[in-house]
C-alpha cells in the first residue's frame, strides 16, 4: 500500500474524530469528569499505554466516558479505528509504545496533551483537547495523525 493512502486513511480516521466532538454535543453526553489535570493526565497515560500495546479499541473506550459526543458517533470512531488499525499497522509495524511530549494550556480553560504512539518504524502524533468546565475536566476532542514533518 502506498503511504499516501495510509495517510489518507489516518486523516479520514482524524477527521471523523474531529466530527465526533462537534459543537452540537450537549454536555449531557458526559459520563464522568476528571477533577483535576493529574487526573487528565492519567487518563492520556492510560489510553496511550492501552494504544502503544496494540489495544487501541481499548485505549479509545477509555476516553468514551469524559467525552462530550454521543454515543453513536463514538461508535462510528471506533469502527474507523478498527478499519485503520491493521493498515498502520502493515505499513509502520507493531505499536511497541507511547512517549510523552508535552502539555500545553490555552488559557485556564483548555488544555492540549501530545503523546506520540510508537511503531516499530514510524510514530503517530495522538493530540488530546481537554475542556475545565465548572465541575471539572471534559475531553472535548482528539486527534490522531502520522504527519511526521509537522511534529516540527
Amino acid at each position: 500500500m502506498r503511504v499516501a493512502a495510509v495517510f489518507l486513511l489516518l486523516s479520514r480516521f482524524a477527521a471523523i474524530a474531529m466530527l465526533a466532538a462537534a459543537p452540537h454535543a450537549s454536555f449531557g453526553q458526559v459520563k464522568s469528569i476528571l477533577p483535576d489535570i493529574a487526573a487528565v493526565r492519567g487518563l492520556t497515560n492510560s489510553v496511550m499505554s492501552k494504544v502503544g500495546a496494540g489495544d487501541m479499541e481499548g485505549g479509545l473506550r477509555l476516553m468514551q466516558p469524559y467525552m462530550v459526543i454521543p454515543d453513536s458517533e463514538f461508535e462510528a470512531t471506533v469502527g474507523q479505528a478498527k478499519l485503520q488499525t491493521p493498515v498502520m499497522s502493515q505499513r509502520f509495524g507493531k505499536s511497541v509504545g507511547a512517549e510523552h511530549v508535552r502539555e500545553e494550556k490555552f488559557g485556564e480553560r483548555v488544555l492540549k496533551i501530545t503523546q506520540l504512539q510508537l511503531f516499530e518504524r514510524h510514530a503517530a502524533r495522538w493530540s488530546f483537547y481537554f475542556y475545565r468546565t465548572p465541575r471539572g475536566w471534559v475531553l472535548n476532542t482528539f486527534n490522531l495523525d502520522d504527519n511526521i514533518k509537522s511534529y516540527f
